[in-house]
């Protein structure tokens, strides 16, 4: 019977019901086309936020002043090693450039690599470590068995008055070295006033072979507070969810445990930009989803008092002939509820192809079908129908029977 009552309520009145089902529409596809943009987007920006610049430094332990290159290969070992993105190790030193000349200058010189294969094909260097970085002519080739290049900022190559293509020598100590020019770096930083060339040309100048004193690691990273916990305090159930999520901390910590006499660190400049970007980012997508959901309450409790209004009678007598009150309520929020599952339904499943289109043409982000917002959609919408309807509904039954019919026949 009462289910046959509800069907019939439904029947009726469908001006009303259509507007409460379009509110509630709106809002879950509002709510859902945000909702997967942010899960879909998250990994894609924090890329685009750490590309700014390596994550993460490689430096020597307590009482080590340097680390074997040899041992850089066991990185692509780790657990998150398919979440390494690029490395490069690191020599400076101070050098003469142009000794003897007019144009001598004492300046900083970077070995590192440049496009290096470090194991099986998978190349990295300086340019995918800070690809922020940009060279007119080329960057210098690792291979130094013949020509040894090198790479100029823009501001020293001004002061040496060199440009691609031109020789200069480099003296550290008794060592001297002559290097081609391929290429002028602009940075907008430090870098310009910096040399750089291959490692193992650098290595041979300073008599290292083998050795560096730093890397940059490039990694893809989840967003952390500051402030997290030192592993050796977490239980083992806390220390496994913490190493088996990609935070910049536990991934800097199983470097540190690849690299023998090493020790990891965060680059926390750039792991806490990225996290306050992207943790405002996702505040500023929740609140518009929250805004669309009010807006939606909104219509369909306008909705649904101008139908209780337009009921008055028929509820009267419902309580007039012995409905409880409770059962009353209940008969309205069962139909507020299926009209609002059914536009969760409608915007939800408008809402998968509205985050497609609002992530790729607003953020470039390939955002794939997600089928399992659609329930969470759908009981959004009854939740959203049901509470907005509670309140008319409650009012609309607080007086007697007998005063619920005189204003109705009123």
């Amino acid at each position: 019977m009462y289910t046959r009552l509800l069907l019939e309520s439904l029947r009726r009145g469908t001006r009303r019901k259509l507007l409460a089902v379009s509110a509630v529409a709106l809002g879950t596809f509002g709510a859902t086309a945000l909702a997967e943009v942010m899960l879909a987007s998250g990994d894609r920006l924090a890329a685009e936020m750490s590309s700014y610049g390596a994550n993460l430094e490689l430096v020597p332990a307590a009482g080590r002043q340097t680390l074997a290159v040899a041992d850089l290969p066991t990185i692509r070992k780790i657990f998150w090693r398919n979440n390494i993105v690029a490395l490069a190790p690191f020599e400076d030193v101070r050098v003469r450039l142009q000794p003897g000349s007019p144009a001598e200058t004492v300046a900083p010189l970077v070995g590192t690599w440049f496009d290096h294969d470090l194991e099986g094909g998978w190349r990295t260097g300086l340019p995918r470590v800070r690809p922020t970085l940009r060279v007119a002519g080329r960057w210098p080739h690792d291979d130094v068995s013949q020509t040894t290049e090198i790479a100029l900022g823009r501001r020293l190559a001004a002061r040496l008055g060199v440009s691609p293509g031109a020789e200069i020598r480099v003296r550290l100590g008794g060592e001297e070295t002559v290097f081609q020019v391929v290429g002028l770096l602009t940075s907008g930083g430090d870098e310009e006033e910096q040399a750089f060339a291959p490692l193992a040309a650098v290595q041979r100048l300073a008599g290292l072979a083998g050795r560096f004193t730093r890397a940059e690691v490039f990694a893809l990273t989840n967003p952390e507070a500051q402030n997290h916990r030192d592993p050796k305090s977490m239980t083992p159930k806390e220390y496994d969810a913490w190493y088996c999520t990609a935070y910049p901390s536990s991934v800097a910590f199983q470097l540190g445990e690849a690299v023998p006499g090493s020790t990891a660190r965060v680059m926390r400049g750039i792991t806490a930009a990225t996290a306050d970007v992207l943790g405002k980012l996702q505040g500023v997508l929740a609140a518009l989803a929250v805004v669309a959901l009010i807006g939606a309450a909104v219509g369909v409790t306008a909705a649904m008092t101008a139908t209780v209004l337009e009921r008055r009678l028929e509820a009267g007598l419902l309580v007039a002939i012995g409905a409880p009150r409770a059962h009353v309520v209940l008969f309205f929020l069962s139909e507020a509820a299926l009209l609002g599952l059914l536009g969760g339904l409608a915007g939800g499943a408008a809402g998968l192809a509205g985050g497609r289109l609002l992530g790729s043409g607003a953020l470039g982000v390939a955002v794939p079908w997600m089928p399992q917002l659609l329930p969470f959609a759908a009981l959004l919408g009854l939740l959203v129908a049901a509470v907005a309807s509670l309140l008319p509904v409650v009012r609309a039954l607080e007086l007697y029977p007998a005063e619920i019919l005189k204003k109705a026949t009123a």
